[in-house]
């Protein structure tokens, strides 16, 4: 049964089931042409109130009491759009539904910073979403969301906006301070998630296996040594932002925070008693098995009983998407992240046609 009335319509809209598809899935990596805006023009909101299959998504802000429970999953999802409008690829979509699917008791919120609203009729990878209660889609207002956080005068003054990775940027702001506010738990929409997070202490973090604290998952409370940690880094942040470095505001900036909180600059030694007893990272292996170098081993017949051995026990499998996004897959593959697909997020390779 959809819940695609309840969570995103306030207006009669009737659900529409989507028949057998024929798209050809691809992963693009986030991209944009030219410069574009991040707002969607007004001209073009008012274009679409005529079209009884638009479906708008509610701002973030405006239940705020939703995160209370602190068993939130968060994805940023801040792909520009020409006009306003949600697209998601097949293998982001696949992230969502395998954190919905892996996380039943916890609330699953894809938040778009770009975009604001769907077309009901033909978005082949929102629909395999709707399935899901726990799953809530909302939109980030780039004009509001940061007022009175440390992170205020990056938007106030620009200077996100003027980054050279902009859209990768965006997410690394907007990931931080999401958990800054809320609390919860931020996974990168390049993963599979096959297990509850349950099962890991709050307040956590993954080693990369280079040096580096990961940003492609991570937790931390609202209150206490999350929303301390949190605060810490936005505040580093506000005054070291670099715009030109592509890891500077991610990976980079977790890491020397970390290396401050815990009094250890050898990341390999922080270990929860080092951080306070409130803060865990975690060894690379934890979310990070399959390292960068060795991306290719989720797209090649012949490394799949290794790869699926060695992920056996894992809560989530990252894909490193920048480096394999243009890797085409078969739907009917016998490749490690294909079966991955069709145990953790098969709904949304049943909407693909014949490339996932």
């Amino acid at each position: 049964m959809s819940c695609f009335h309840r969570l995103y319509s306030k207006r009669p809209l009737a659900i529409v089931v989507f028949t057998a598809l024929t798209t050809t899935c691809f992963f693009v990596y986030l991209t944009f042409s030219q410069p574009m805006s991040f707002f969607t023009p007004k001209s073009s909101l008012h274009s679409l109130e005529s079209t009884p299959d638009i479906v708008y998504l509610q701002n973030v802000q405006a239940n705020e009491s939703e995160f209370s429970s602190g068993k939130n999953i968060f994805f940023i999802v801040s792909t520009l759009s020409r006009n306003g409008e949600i697209k998601l690829n097949a293998r982001q979509a696949c992230a969502i539904e395998s954190a919905a699917r892996s996380n039943p008791d916890w609330k699953i919120f894809p938040l778009f910073v770009a975009t604001t609203w769907f077309n009901s009729t033909h978005n082949e990878f929102i629909s395999p979403l709707l399935r899901y209660c726990n799953i809530h889609m909302r939109f980030i207002d780039w004009k509001t969301f940061a007022t009175g956080t440390p992170v205020e005068d990056l938007f106030t003054n620009h200077i996100l906006q003027n980054s050279s990775f902009v859209v990768e940027h965006t997410s690394d702001v907007f990931r931080l301070l999401t958990l800054y506010k809320y609390g919860g738990t931020y996974v990168d929409t390049d993963v599979v998630v096959r297990r509850s997070f349950d099962l890991l202490l709050p307040n956590f973090f993954g080693l990369e296996g280079r040096g580096y604290v990961g940003s492609a998952v991570f937790n931390l409370q609202a209150s206490g040594y999350g929303h301390r940690f949190a605060g810490a880094a936005l505040k580093d942040l506000a005054e070291h932002f670099d715009g030109k470095v592509w890891t500077a505001n991610g990976p980079m900036l977790l890491t020397r925070n970390l290396q401050k909180f815990c009094n250890v600059l050898d990341v390999t030694k922080m270990s929860r008693e080092r951080c306070g007893g409130q803060l865990s990272v975690l060894p690379p292996d934890a979310f990070f098995r399959v390292r960068y170098w060795q991306h290719e081993r989720f797209f090649h017949p012949e490394h799949t009983e290794t790869v699926m051995a060695s992920i056996k026990d894992d809560i989530v499998v990252h894909l490193w998407n920048k480096l394999s996004s243009k890797i085409q897959q078969k739907v009917d593959s016998s490749t490690a992240y294909v079966k991955l697909a069709h145990e953790y997020c098969p709904n949304v390779i049943k909407a693909c046609g014949e490339f996932f």
